[in-house]
């Protein structure tokens, strides 16, 4: 029983490090959070936090969790 159980856990850890190799967690990289605005009719409407690596993936990010929130179709500015 010990055994497997120890069998389990070693596939389960390689595994989980096989993940994070495959997705790049864990190596450096140069993340920064950005604070991202919605505007309607030129005007601050609504406001989020993303974490990303550049100002334009942070208003994909944005756009993407505004569209999700039911807020389509206005424009996004990170800083």
């Amino acid at each position: 029983m010990m055994r497997s159980a120890f069998a389990f856990l070693a596939g389960a850890t390689a595994l989980a490090i096989g993940v994070f190799v495959a997705t790049g967690v864990g190596t450096a990289s140069a993340s920064m959070s950005y604070e991202c605005w919605t505007y309607k009719g030129g005007d601050p409407f609504k406001m989020t936090h993303v974490t990303a690596n550049s100002n334009q993936e942070a208003v994909s990010l944005a756009i993407v969790k505004f569209e999700s929130l039911g807020i389509k179709g206005l424009p996004v500015k990170c800083k």
